[in-house]
């Protein structure tokens, strides 16, 4: 693909819309600057932003790849159909990574607040003790997974259960402090 004819196009198209670069950028979620940058030739999307870019522009994700438009006919469909499938194995590859990156921070997360709440123990003169606040690093994880889920659904994005996870990583701290605190009061009575 040359950047300079693909902006070209991209530019053209969307004027053909009445649309400003601000209009298209806000319909696929990037910045009027990649749009921008885009149109000047100095760039490509995100091979993410090209199935929404050509939905937007009213194009095929082949007219926008050979930055011309088509005549419809059944080898363009045949063509059409096999950039589908390799932008959808793409979103899902992008996919997989976001929730294995979900889990990775869950799971720290937990352990983390495990560590955090055995060290709370101390002992002083032969009794176990507890600090008398349940640490911040242990539900901070928690709140952060609930913003990421706020943000998620602020940005139209599916939130794939992080506000579940995010309450679970506030309220497991919660529980398991509890259990140490009663621990403390059984191991002393």
């Amino acid at each position: 693909m040359d950047a300079s004819k693909f902006g070209c196009f991209v530019a053209d198209r969307r004027k053909e819309l009445n649309m400003t670069q601000k209009d298209l950028a806000a319909k696929i979620q990037v910045t009027d600057k990649a749009v921008s940058k885009w149109e000047r030739g100095l760039g490509f999307p995100d091979i993410n932003s090209l199935e929404p870019l050509a939905d937007a522009l009213d194009v095929s994700i082949i007219e926008l790849m050979k930055s011309e438009r088509m005549i419809k006919d059944d080898t363009n469909k045949d063509v059409e159909e096999v950039v589908n499938d390799v932008m959808n194995v793409a979103k899902e590859e992008a996919e997989e990574k976001r929730k294995l990156i979900i889990y990775t921070v869950t799971i720290t997360a937990f352990l983390l607040s495990v560590v955090e709440i055995i060290l709370s123990f101390k002992w002083n003169s032969g009794k176990l003790r507890l600090s008398g606040t349940i640490p911040y690093t242990a539900i901070l994880p928690g709140m952060l997974m609930i913003i990421y889920g706020l943000l998620c659904k602020i940005r139209g994005r599916q939130t794939h259960g992080v506000w579940a996870l995010g309450i679970c990583l506030l309220l497991v701290p919660v529980i398991l402090y509890g259990a140490a605190f009663l621990i403390c009061a059984i191991f002393n009575s």
